[in-house]
């Protein structure tokens, strides 16, 4: 029962007694919350209305990881990471080109300087991941999806909130190595 409570916790809005409530009411597993569905859950004491939503959608991306993990090897593992660190290296370049292009004239100045930097470092904790990848496959994935979340959509930030942006996803896959 502990370790299914744990597995339930990873889920946001799902603490320890929460979870203790899932496992109770027999949802032990993503695939189980999923299948209750939205009324399923809001039966259970302690469950916020608003976030059922929010559960449901992390406990479906979780049990697709769940039955993924099954099938794959882990060497078919390492290279799938190491194509998600080739994009995200793409997509950090990428970025630099588009605050070259936006900010031509600001990219001299502090805030340029700024992001200039975190593009470096940003480059620098890809290739940081990248080593690491053999040795810590489930950090690396969990990093990656977080630095990827971070730099999803900055055509229409401005180059402060870009800096700002690149400094966030770059902790993120700080943590794989640290």
């Amino acid at each position: 029962m502990e370790a299914e409570m744990k597995e339930l916790q990873i889920l946001k809005g799902v603490g320890e007694v929460l979870s203790r409530r899932l496992v109770e009411a027999g949802y032990d597993t993503f695939a189980k919350i999923v299948a209750a569905g939205e009324d399923g859950l809001k039966k259970i004491q302690g469950v916020n209305p608003r976030l059922v939503g929010s559960i449901i959608s992390q406990a479906v991306e979780f049990a697709g990881e769940m039955s993924e993990k099954t099938h794959k090897s882990k060497s078919e593992k390492i290279g799938e990471l190491k194509q998600r660190v080739v994009n995200l290296r793409c997509q950090v370049q990428q970025v630099a080109f588009n605050v070259r292009d936006r900010f031509m004239d600001h990219v001299v100045g502090k805030n340029g300087k700024k992001v200039e930097h975190e593009l470096v470092k940003m480059i620098s904790a890809l290739e940081m991941v990248e080593g690491k990848l053999d040795t810590r496959m489930k950090k690396a994935g969990k990093g990656l999806t977080e630095a990827e979340k971070r730099l999803g959509d900055l055509s229409t930030t401005g180059l402060k909130n870009v800096g700002k942006k690149l400094k966030k996803a770059r902790k993120s896959l700080e943590n794989v190595y640290a």
